[in-house]
């Protein structure tokens, strides 16, 4: 657990109101990268706010049972766009609007609602890149952008954005550029054998920049 604790330590050095972007390839980051916040969250005793767009959350609980790991994340409010199977305790359901204006009203509102009776919250956000799939045009593209950064230095929360690069990267509108404009904190995660190795490659911590940190799969078995 020796790495692993070094990575919680990290964590505690993210200030609330940060933004940290994760991008991942093709690899389990996505399910390891929540298990450890989760795990994070539970040993500081924060409470746990996961976005779960359409069923992310589901892919990442099954993809861990694959590893023998069964984790239903029961103590995790869940908002959830789009999507159909329920996992974690859903607090509420967003649908997703054809104006984004009115998405981001609707997700503000329920955002008021979590964060007026919850401090210091470990806030993760699965699927973003779905969301930007269903953009149509600029004007649209920077109403989600603007509600995204509307978010950074909200102090009740820590927030960990997990997405797919390769999605993302393919789509009309790549969020990418701007997600990593707007984020404090962007780290990439590869695969390498047994490990998942994160690179900071953005960080309101100067020392970590360029760094990397290798954690080995089995700490978090």
């Amino acid at each position: 657990m020796n790495r692993l604790n070094k990575v919680f330590q990290l964590i505690d050095n993210i200030k609330f109101g940060e933004t940290v972007l994760i991008e991942y390839g093709p690899s389990y980051a996505a399910e390891f990268i929540t298990l450890a916040l989760v795990k994070y969250a539970r040993m500081r005793g924060y409470p746990i706010v996961i976005d779960d767009n359409f069923d992310s959350l589901h892919i990442v609980r099954e993809h861990l049972k694959l590893f023998g790991i069964k984790e239903n994340f029961e103590d995790a409010l869940v908002v959830k766009t789009g999507g159909m199977i329920n996992v974690g305790n859903v607090v509420n359901r967003i649908s997703l609007e054809s104006d984004p204006v009115i998405y981001e009203k609707h997700y503000e509102r329920v955002g008021e609602e979590i964060y007026s009776n919850a401090n210091n919250v470990i806030n993760i956000v699965l699927g973003i890149e779905k969301l930007f799939a269903f953009v149509e045009n600029i004007n649209h593209f920077y109403t989600w952008i603007i509600g995204i950064q509307s978010f950074l230095g909200n102090n009740k929360r820590k927030s960990f954005y997990i997405i797919d690069k390769n999605v993302a990267s393919i789509l009309k509108y790549n969020p990418l550029p701007e997600l990593e404009r707007v984020a404090s904190i962007v780290v990439e995660v590869t695969p390498e054998k047994d490990k998942g190795v994160l690179l900071f490659k953005k960080s309101s911590m100067i020392d970590l920049i360029g760094q990397k940190i290798k954690i080995p799969v089995c700490e978090l078995l």
